[in-house]
């Protein structure tokens, strides 16, 4: 398995930078998400926690793939961006939905 960097952007503010990586991996199947992120937070020399494979683009019948990565500088920084957040229900709307769906 070997993989190129196509395209590398900074950005500052955001803390991270942007990766657009082609992989190829001849005659085996594509690669699972954590072997990916094994394999570039180790080319990239960044721990395996602060990398955040957003895309896995492969054209069917190849070998290959494309695979858009952000490596962000502190782990801080990926929650801040990457989590997303959910707000919980209130517990009256909840009783509400139970009560109409026994009805």
């Amino acid at each position: 398995m070997t993989f190129t960097i196509v395209e590398e952007h900074d950005y500052p503010l955001l803390n991270r930078k942007h990766l657009l990586v082609k992989m190829d991996f001849p005659k085996k199947p594509t690669p699972s998400q954590a072997v990916i992120k094994k394999e570039i937070a180790s080319h990239v020399k960044a721990e395996e926690n602060r990398v955040a494979i957003k895309f896995i683009d492969q054209q069917f019948g190849t070998n290959s793939a494309f695979i858009t990565v952000h490596v962000y500088k502190d782990e801080a920084s990926l929650k801040r961006t990457e989590e997303i957040k959910k707000r919980k229900k209130k517990e009256g709307a909840a009783n509400v939905q139970e009560g109409q769906a026994k009805k």
